[in-house]
């Protein structure tokens, strides 16, 4: 074994006490491989300090592992041929399950291993791998360096800062993918050429791109310029003329050969409102940065911050949700029941339903040594569990059922206990995840069944193409959401969104609408595209005032929680509706004013302090289904004449009492004398509506107005 420095095995023993943090494991070991003895040897083994684990190439799981360049994911390692108990039995250790990676180096060469043992809770899956292969990368760049693979000071200095920001978002799999992702959109949206988002090295106080758009894969380091300038007083900036600016700093041009013509920078904070970096945008295509470009990289700051700060809670949060879901989901399984004496007791329907060449009736009552194939072998995968009690789990077992077809099964084997805890028998969970099946589950998470069936019904998943059509748009948006966000709790927040997004999303199925995508805590759904269905504007409105209740009804449930309150906006017209990007990886999407008009109406619901606001188009397809008022006219970017909005309080199959009666009467006569200049009039109307209604914030709005113009007609 060769020497290491000490720093080098102090930052991979605490990447480990990491990885066995971010995974839940019992113990991690991360091997380097000797090439002249061709052996692994364990740098750092958890559990084993002071020890050198030696394993050949080859033998043993983690052996045969390096061996193929593949990684092994084994929940059941005494099922695993390749596992050697022999180090368990001169340990004492208990080896159950375990997961083994392949590390890399830059030139693709395989260097060691890294390996967990014991998963605390449930088994390992494809998204632990993922963590593990996220820090198999870091491990690389520490032990990179010839034989040895020891790390420069200055690789090892600069990716530690690295390391603080991804260990806390090391569940969020798709980050690396995530902040490009942002950091692009915010180049297009702002019309900017380039794009970048520079991390805070709080030792040194330099700045440098954690992905910068136009670079490749080169890395700018700064102390000067706009950006450490913005950095430096957490203030947004617009430079549209940066070389007559004291603050620009050339140097950076010179490096890169790029000349920067106009820039716009805007801070990014940490939940405790320190300097985490900064977003900036380069070169207006076409004019000069304006502050409504400010706003929108504001907002892709905060994506960052959201993204970098609250991954991990939320990927944790929705694996064990997921978890959770798979057991309720046994339940519409093939279920089959063993009792001790190794007979079959029952069969339902489900069972039946998966093996319809077969009389399933037969197997009741006969030992699973007298059943008929594929049944026996199926069957005596619960024969360990009768005797141990021990739970088993096989995957993707392939059963081949005649002509018909090849089924690709998930078994799981359960055992019964009395009250005693004495073993009484077994069950059987058939999971058919055959590919129809499969796909079908994983779309029924994103989008209505009503379009699942379609899709299903097509070869060619390109089917959805561009499209010009109506439909009606949903926005919703928490409300204080960052005030939530700084008040309570990580574990909070994250326990509220789930309950949250699972009501809200769970309204929008119910009433046939499709969720477009989350942006940060809104919610944006679509009703009308793929498919048109009968009354897609009338079924959005039912969807809002579910949603409003439904969130109502979490709230009380839920006293431990912060309240919760959202606004929402619809608007109903013509979009363009399809797929973005390729046929390998798409996003099925809609584009057109009504998105930007129900963002608008949304934002708008703020002011007038209601819960929901729609447009003139909705209104007109709605008026004779539900209780409806004007509430004003606002004027909207884009648009010529200003836009009548309203808001919907029930469904007309619900009358209203006579003192709502006479609230809206009131309040629809005082806007229309309001708008003919009758202010006087207005005021009474107004005066007698808020006497049935004192809360409504509308009435309050247009009482400022009519008194300010009262005193305008007395001067």
């Amino acid at each position: 074994m060769k020497n290491y420095k000490e720093s080098i095995i102090k930052e991979i023993n605490r990447m480990l006490e990491q990885i066995s943090d971010a995974i839940q494991v019992d113990r991690s070991t991360f091997y380097l491989f000797n090439s002249e003895n061709k052996v692994l040897e364990s740098i750092v083994a958890q559990g084993f300090e002071n020890r050198i684990l030696s394993v050949p190439i080859g033998m043993g799981i983690v052996g045969k592992m390096f061996s193929t360049g593949l990684p092994i994911i084994e929940n059941n390692v005494y099922a695993n041929p390749n596992f050697e108990d022999s180090f368990d039995q001169r340990s004492g250790y208990t080896t159950c399950s375990t997961l083994c990676l392949p590390v890399y180096n830059d030139k693709n060469q395989l260097i060691g291993a890294l390996q967990c043992l014991n998963k605390i809770q449930g088994n390992f899956t494809i998204k632990d791998q993922r963590i593990l292969e996220s820090f198999a990368t870091a491990i690389a760049l520490i032990i990179k360096g010839n034989d040895l693979y020891v790390a420069s000071e200055k690789v090892q200095y600069n990716f530690s800062k690295l390391l603080e920001v991804f260990t806390s978002i090391s569940s969020e799999l798709e980050l690396n993918a995530l902040i490009p992702l942002i950091i692009n959109k915010a180049a297009e949206i702002t019309g900017a050429d380039r794009s970048s988002f520079f991390l805070l090295d709080k030792e040194t106080n330099e700045l440098w791109t954690l992905f910068a758009k136009g670079l490749d894969n080169e890395v700018v380091r700064t102390r000067k310029g706009i950006v450490a300038k913005v950095a430096a007083t957490g203030k947004p900036c617009i430079i549209n003329d940066p070389y007559h600016h004291s603050d620009f700093d050339p140097s950076i041009d010179k490096q890169t050969g790029y000349r920067t013509t106009s820039i716009i920078s805007v801070p990014v904070f940490d939940k405790y409102q320190q300097i985490l970096g900064v977003v900036q945008a380069i070169n207006k295509k076409e004019g000069v940065f304006s502050k409504d470009d400010l706003h929108i990289l504001n907002g892709f700051a905060s994506q960052i911050r959201i993204a970098i700060q609250n991954a991990e809670l939320f990927d944790q949060a929705h694996s064990m949700k997921n978890y959770l879901n798979m057991l309720i989901q046994n339940l519409d399984y093939g279920i089959v029941t063993v009792d001790k004496l190794n007979r079959v007791r029952t069969v339902n329907h489900v069972f039946t339903s998966i093996f319809l060449t077969y009389n399933t009736t037969n197997v009741i009552n006969k030992t699973v040594d007298n059943l008929i194939s594929p049944f026996k072998e199926l069957m005596s995968y619960g024969k360990e569990t009768l005797q141990t009690g021990k739970k088993v789990y096989k995957n993707e077992i392939k059963v081949n059922i005649g002509n018909r077809k090849t089924l690709t099964l998930n078994i799981s084997v359960l055992p019964m206990v009395d009250t005693k805890g004495e073993i009484i028998g077994v069950i059987h969970v058939f999971n058919d995840i055959s590919k129809e099946k499969r796909i079908e589950s994983n779309l029924s998470r994103y989008i209505p069944k009503h379009i699942v069936d379609e899709v299903m019904n097509k070869e060619n998943l390109s089917l959805l193409k561009g499209n010009y059509s109506k439909c009606s748009i949903l926005f919703s948006d928490i409300r204080n959401f960052t005030s939530l966000t700084e008040k309570f709790g990580a574990i909070q927040i994250v326990k509220l969104l789930n309950k949250y997004f699972e009501a809200m999303v769970s309204s929008i199925y119910r009433n046939k609408g499709m969720l477009d995508k989350f942006i940060g805590d809104a919610v944006m759904s679509v009703f009308g595209v793929p498919y048109a269905i009968e009354n897609d504007a009338i079924n959005s409105i039912h969807c809002a005032l579910d949603m409003i209740n439904t969130l109502e009804k979490v709230n009380h449930e839920n006293p431990d929680l912060p309240v919760l309150n959202i606004g929402i906006g619809i608007s109903t017209g013509k979009v363009v509706s399809g797929n973005i990007g390729s046929e390998k990886r798409f996003e099925y999407t809609v584009i057109g004013d009504p998105v930007n008009l129900a963002a608008r109406l949304e934002s708008a619901t703020k002011e007038y302090e209601l819960p929901l606001l729609i447009c003139e188009s909705t209104y007109q397809e709605v008026k004779h289904h539900f209780h409806c008022l004007e509430i004003d006219t606002i004027a909207v970017k884009g648009k010529q004449h200003p836009l009548k909005i309203y808001t919907v309080f029930k469904a007309n199959t619900n009358p209203l009492y006579k003192k709502d009666q006479n609230f809206l009467d009131n309040f629809k006569s005082g806007l229309q004398a309001f708008q003919k200049g009758q202010f006087s009039l207005a005021k009474k109307l107004f005066e007698a509506s808020q006497k049935h209604n004192p809360e409504f914030r509308p009435i309050q709005l247009f009482l400022q107005k009519c008194n300010l113009q009262l005193v305008r007609e007395e001067r």
